[in-house]
């Protein structure tokens, strides 16, 4: 299978906890990673985002945390962030080692043990855990994931993390890494079928036309998927961000609904800024359109 770690230096790495259903997956680069971030969902989790804005003076990050936990997995940041250090990997500022690490949450609490979630401990496991090759499916943040919640968790099906490549002729890679903890359902938008959703009595549901006829989510802020689109082309923090915004269009042709007031769906998009290239964004674009859906149905898919 294509993945993420087809692009030269970058490494993923997870801890998981599959007694308690929740885990940390972060991705990680020796060299300087250009980044920004196109978030679509109405409550996000996030640490580290402002210095993804393009106007922001911080030229670079070192890696990338997608974790379970909601708010609280937020401190396996400070993990990766040691692990970093340790390894001299960071941004050289007043003589000292300042490792970069903008990081997502999914809600996972109620899904197993809401008192367990990734800290400091788990971040670090995580980014020592790092390399090339690394499972997908319900592993990392993706234990805890699940998906099509409208009828209830007792109709919902797994989540996971997946993942997908594409390279071009010239060399050009665009990859993505997505955490698929979706309210609504999940389609292959190649054939327009229908591979998760709320189950029940063996048939899958589309969310759409559940919500056209009243049904509604229980209980809110329990949805999310993030991810991250990464390349080797050379771009700037701009054409990052234009990345990402390719990604949420991917989200929304496989999760249906996407980008709900209760949830905190962003993408992350990232360059190892190695390889200078001719093709126009509009190719990077639709690349990151095809990962990003791809990857979600390949997390469905190893997960189910």
């Amino acid at each position: 299978m294509s993945k993420i770690t087809d692009i030269e230096g970058l490494k993923v790495g997870h801890w998981t906890d599959k007694k308690n259903k929740t885990g940390c997956t972060v991705l990680i680069s020796e060299k300087p990673l250009i980044a920004s971030v196109d978030i679509r969902g109405g409550a996000p989790g996030t640490k580290e985002i402002a210095l993804l804005d393009p106007i922001a003076s911080a030229p670079n990050v070192n890696a990338i945390l997608l974790t379970g936990g909601s708010a609280f997995g937020l401190n396996a940041s400070g993990g990766v962030v040691k692990f970093l250090e340790e390894k001299n990997i960071g941004i050289k500022f007043g003589g000292n080692i300042i490792p970069l690490v903008p990081s997502a949450v999914i809600f996972d609490l109620n899904v197993g043990s809401g008192e367990i979630r990734p800290g400091f401990e788990e971040g670090y496991i995580a980014a020592n855990n790092a390399s090339k090759n690394f499972s997908i499916g319900p592993v990392g943040v993706g234990t805890g994931c699940t998906v099509g919640k409208l009828l209830g968790n007792k109709y919902s099906m797994n989540g996971g993390v997946g993942t997908s490549s594409y390279r071009f002729d010239d060399g050009t890679i665009v990859s993505c890494l997505v955490a698929v903890n979706a309210l609504g359902s999940v389609f292959n938008p190649i054939n327009g079928e229908i591979i998760a959703g709320p189950m029940k009595n063996k048939k899958i549901y589309d969310s759409i036309d559940l919500f056209l006829i009243g049904k509604n989510q229980k209980r809110g802020f329990e949805n999310t998927t993030i991810g991250l689109i990464a390349t080797n082309a050379n771009l700037s923090k701009i054409d990052c961000k234009r990345l990402a915004i390719a990604a949420n269009d991917g989200l929304a042709l496989s999760v249906r609904p996407s980008h709900t007031s209760n949830d905190g769906d962003l993408f992350f998009g990232i360059s190892t800024n190695e390889k200078a290239t001719t093709l126009t964004q509009d190719q990077l674009f639709s690349a990151s359109i095809k990962v990003t859906y791809e990857a979600i149905n390949n997390a469905i898919l190893e997960s189910n």
